[in-house]
């Protein structure tokens, strides 16, 4: 093996794996803070929605003329009162998932990351001692998570 594709497997490369699994944690945090912040914005609006929906059923409760209407309009508070906390309780059980999809995923790419050969990224021509950055179609470094209760 000549000394320029030595140096490389020995030097470069551990170099090159290392900025993978950074770059490849980043990754996962980021989309899974953006995925996460988006699930949780959509449920915090629902639970708003229907906190305002309970403020306006208690307020017809308290206008009503007749008891019949007045229990009508304290059931309805009540239900929406439920449904707000169960959306907070939504989140927080969203951001507790998001947290161990999160772990899982970023240790299966460190896992896959620290398994790459310098031959999975790199056709080395020992040859004329070259090193040349090559497209690998056929590279499965990383499972296709097709069962998500996996990761979680």
């Amino acid at each position: 093996m000549g000394k320029v594709i030595e140096w490389f497997l020995k030097k470069a490369f551990p170099i090159i794996l290392e900025l993978l699994k950074v770059y490849g944690e980043e990754i996962v945090r980021g989309l899974t803070k953006v995925i996460f912040t988006y699930m949780a914005e959509r449920e915090k609006k629902k639970a708003e929605d229907h906190l305002n929906s309970a403020k306006e059923s208690f307020a017809k409760a308290e206008k009503a003329e007749t008891e019949e209407v007045k229990n009508k309009h304290l059931f309805e508070y009540e239900f929406y009162k439920k449904q707000a906390e169960l959306k907070s309780n939504e989140i927080n059980e969203l951001a507790k998932d998001f947290a161990k999809i999160e772990q899982k995923t970023v240790k299966l790419v460190a896992e896959a990351t620290s398994k790459m050969k310098a031959e999975d990224l790199f056709d080395l021509n020992k040859k004329n001692q070259s090193i040349e950055l090559t497209s690998k179609e056929n590279y499965t470094g990383i499972e296709t998570a097709t069962d998500i209760s996996n990761l979680k």
